[in-house]
């Protein structure tokens, strides 16, 4: 009980703080849908969900998002370009990270994906993976949660490219109909972070793709439908909002008793996409999913 009080209550700390301080600078870009999935990873589970040192943890994360925003600055390249060139590069820093930490994918393909071009970004992004840190480190302090040792993740350069192979150029002919039909977030950063753990040989996750697919989709229509209903109550904050959805993904983790890091992060990123996209945001997800899901079960089945 006392290891589950403190995680979810860790969990609503980082959460509300990032959104209360978005919704009161009028900074959208301070919004960083992968602390979400840190979060996840780090206070839902008893341990660590991925095997990474919290160094490694802080420092991929700080790296990735400053290099999306680069990206989007200096590489003259059309979206379509950009994208794929970030998840490579994620996909490069996984390899050479010697960790299983897969959120630092969508901590460079964020800000490719919608455009961001400010720092802001990146200060909110290394300032939150800080936050996560240091209260899962003072969790472990006082046994809420079990110590982190970690191992580096050593494999075979031959099989890293094969499988880095599949995932870009999977990714590549999935996000090029994606952007040019405006359905973008069939490939949202989680589900890239999502596809690249189900093709990992040693993924729990691969295990349960159908657990995957909903706990997925229903976090992103808890996200929709919090932002959609309760942001459209006259001053009613968005922090109230993210209370709401940050209660969902909690107790869809309970009923799954499966802590999918992607998942939490899909419900966030529903209050940084455009209001627009809100409505029709749980679709896009749904078969984004589906389909990368089931790309990764015909690559680890037939492949």
């Amino acid at each position: 009980m006392k290891k589950t009080f403190f995680g979810s209550l860790c969990m609503f700390v980082v959460v509300l703080v990032m959104v209360f301080l978005s919704e009161y600078l009028g900074e959208k870009e301070i919004i960083f849908p992968e602390v979400a999935a840190l979060s996840a990873g780090c206070f839902l589970a008893p341990s660590l969900i991925w095997k990474t040192s919290y160094f490694r943890m802080f420092l991929t994360i700080s790296l990735c998002a400053l290099l999306g925003v680069l990206i989007v600055i200096y590489v003259p390249l059309p979206l379509w370009g950009q994208f794929v060139l970030a998840f490579a590069i994620g996909q490069a820093v996984l390899y050479f990270s010697r960790t299983s930490f897969a959120p630092l994918i969508s901590a460079i393909a964020l800000p490719v994906l919608i455009q961001t071009r400010s720092f802001v970004y990146v200060v909110a992004a290394v300032g939150l993976t800080f936050l996560v840190v240091i209260l899962r480190f003072l969790l472990e302090k006082i046994h809420a949660k079990e110590e982190n040792h970690y191992e580096p993740v050593i494999v075979e350069s031959k099989d890293a490219l094969k499988v880095n192979a599949f995932r870009i150029a999977s990714v590549a002919l999935i996000s090029f109909f994606c952007i040019r039909f405006d359905v973008r977030f069939c490939v949202a950063p989680p589900l890239l972070v999502a596809f690249t753990e189900l093709t990992n040989k040693n993924s729990g996750a691969a295990k349960r793709p159908f657990s995957v697919v909903a706990l997925v989709s229903l976090c992103a229509v808890c996200g929709s439908a919090t932002r959609i209903l309760l942001s459209s109550v006259p001053y009613f904050p968005l922090t109230a909002a993210a209370f709401f959805a940050c209660v969902c993904v909690q107790i869809f983790v309970k009923l799954f008793r499966f802590p999918f890091p992607p998942a939490a992060a899909m419900s966030i990123l529903a209050f940084l996409i455009p209001e627009s996209a809100v409505t029709f945001y749980p679709v896009q997800v749904l078969a984004g999913i589906s389909l990368l899901t089931l790309l990764a079960l015909f690559k680890r089945r037939i492949l």
